[in-house]
């Protein structure tokens, strides 16, 4: 899977910058979460795999189930309680939620950007910056097509201030538990080869809505990634 990353990168983003158009044009209903909860099993696929050839079938399962159920408390919480990320709710376009909180595709799409941020820096704190940054590409899309949505919109495309600095607690607390577990190093480079994809999706959505800021700050992730998509293992 890796190699075939590094060989088809370019036509792989085209084909996500089509999907991206796609999408925002007509973009789903919450009958069909089905397609979301698929759209989210593939962009995270490379990451199960990357993580059960890195630690073997058993400790890549667990940490993913570990970094998912992570992230599905921390959605959840915030839906009930508006801490970290401020009070938001999900529109059922990513599936049905658990409880009436967060809806369970969160266990696979938030690990993702975690461990791809991971592999692509050098530094703890410079993962979880790339993190942040990351969410300022992927909330205002997802916000546009109708993912979900803040009580309180913001002024940042409807995303308030308060989400991007739970960003910060969030993935500091992950990334600093994942340091103490002292993981071999390095990280899979599928990861951060993922990631770079993941964001020319994002930011191509943003295009599509207009939401040029967000454009911005994906283009310069990107192209700032770029070197690394090829000089990571």
């Amino acid at each position: 899977m890796d190699k075939a990353f590094r060989r088809w990168r370019w036509p792989l983003a085209v084909l996500l910058v089509a999907a991206a158009g796609g999408l925002s044009i007509a973009p789903l209903q919450p009958r069909w979460w089905w397609v979301s909860a698929l759209a989210i099993l593939l962009f995270s696929m490379p990451v199960i795999v990357g993580a059960v050839r890195w630690l073997g079938a058993r400790r890549g399962a667990l940490l993913l189930l570990g970094l998912g159920l992570y992230a599905l408390v921390f959605e959840s919480l915030a839906v009930a309680t508006g801490f970290p990320y401020g009070r938001f709710h999900y529109s059922g376009i990513l599936g049905p939620p658990l409880l009436g909180l967060a809806p369970p595709t969160v266990l696979l799409a938030w690990t993702p950007l975690l461990l791809g941020s991971l592999a692509s820096t050098r530094r703890w704190w410079q993962a979880v910056v790339l993190a942040v940054v990351c969410d300022l590409v992927l909330d205002p899309a997802a916000v546009g097509l109708g993912f979900w949505a803040w009580d309180e919109p913001g002024r940042y495309y409807g995303v308030p201030l308060v989400n991007f600095l739970g960003w910060v607690l969030s993935a500091g607390i992950a990334v600093l538990v994942l340091r103490r577990l002292r993981l071999p190093q390095p990280l899979p480079g599928l990861f951060a080869r993922n990631l770079w994809l993941v964001l020319v999706f994002w930011t191509a959505v943003n295009a599509w809505q207009g939401h040029w800021l967000a454009v911005g700050v994906g283009v310069v992730t990107i192209v700032a990634l770029s070197p690394a998509y090829r000089r990571v293992p």
